[in-house]
């Protein structure tokens, strides 16, 4: 059961991040309580089983089958998340085990049975650890009116009718119900007072997160600006030397720089630039080579001054037939 709700209480941690509020914190932590606490008291009614079967009472075997009964539905309350049903259900475990425990004594109630309304106590343990801190006062309220209950109703042994009739029987019975009073003032303070200090803690803890985060935020918005300096100067050098005839040159930026992209556009640029120019180039080229080609096919000037236009005057016939 604790490895279970460690486990439960570590997923929704984190779900919620490194710092889930109080009240998700608080609410793992009574879990884990009330897992702790169920198992104390199944192995308490299992260590007292056997005793109640050679005592071979009937009450004994039945209150502690009770109780496993009632601590195997707290158990599946527990693992459905119903802190609160399962913290009634433990306060009803320990009342009923003192009732019965009283009532499994045929000749009433004796001197020596008084210390078990000191076991109302852990009821009161139960309700502040796992309840609200005020629900304390209720349950020591309630014990307080079952053990004058107990005593005024429940029959007694003539040993506890001569205490009660001598002057001790007073602090016989204001005795427990002081304990009672007592405890529970003592636990409200005490649990009070670690909830204060729990809370501070956690408001430390998150001003300290945030300020880690804050530190955090300011160490990457300053590399970032970093980052932009550096690029924003090394892409201009290379700019400025692409505007100088230098086509080879290229932006030497990493993954992690933020102009990373800008840098390989710019070098795509840069590679066009210089296959426009090798095509230019190779242009050029190939037109000189005609030119070249052409003055040698076609020897003597290209270009004649152009001359004033002359009447045509008709070439002989012989030299027409000796041109043909």
């Amino acid at each position: 059961m604790r490895i279970l709700s460690e486990r439960k209480s570590s997923s929704s941690y984190f779900e919620l991040g490194t710092n889930p509020d109080l009240a998700t914190r608080e609410h793992a932590r009574r879990r884990q309580i009330v897992s702790g606490i169920l198992v104390v008291i199944v192995l308490f009614e299992l260590v007292n089983f056997p005793g109640a079967i050679i005592m071979r009472s009937f009450i004994a075997i039945g209150t502690i089958l009770l109780s496993l009964a009632l601590c195997g539905v707290a158990i599946l309350f527990n693992q459905l998340g119903k802190v609160t049903v399962v913290s009634l259900l433990l306060i009803l475990v320990v009342d009923l085990g003192c009732t019965f425990t009283l009532l499994m004594f045929p000749r009433g109630l004796d001197v020596g049975e008084l210390p078990v309304f000191d076991v109302l106590l852990v009821s009161e343990l139960i309700a502040v650890s796992l309840l609200p801190t005020l629900m304390v006062f209720p349950v020591a309220i309630s014990n307080i009116l079952f053990i004058i209950t107990i005593i005024a109703f429940q029959p007694h042994t003539r040993e506890l009718n001569m205490l009660l009739a001598s002057n001790a029987g007073y602090n016989a019975v204001i005795q427990p119900v002081s304990l009672q009073i007592i405890v529970a003032a003592v636990l409200y303070l005490w649990v009070r007072s670690a909830l204060q200090a729990i809370a501070r803690a956690d408001r430390a803890e998150e001003i300290a997160l945030l300020q880690r985060r804050e530190a955090e935020l300011l160490r990457r918005e300053a590399e970032r600006t970093r980052q932009l300096d550096q690029g924003s100067e090394h892409l201009l050098q290379v700019l400025v030397r692409a505007a100088n005839g230098d086509r080879t040159v290229r932006a030497a930026l990493t993954q992690d720089n933020v102009l990373w992209r800008v840098g390989n556009a710019l070098n795509l640029l840069l590679a066009r630039l210089r296959r426009a120019g090798l095509v230019e180039y190779e242009n050029q080229q190939l037109r000189e080579a005609n030119a070249r080609l052409s003055q040698i096919a076609h020897p003597g000037p290209q270009h004649t001054p152009h001359t004033p236009h002359t009447p045509h005057t008709p070439l002989p016939q012989s030299s027409l037939t000796r041109e043909s």
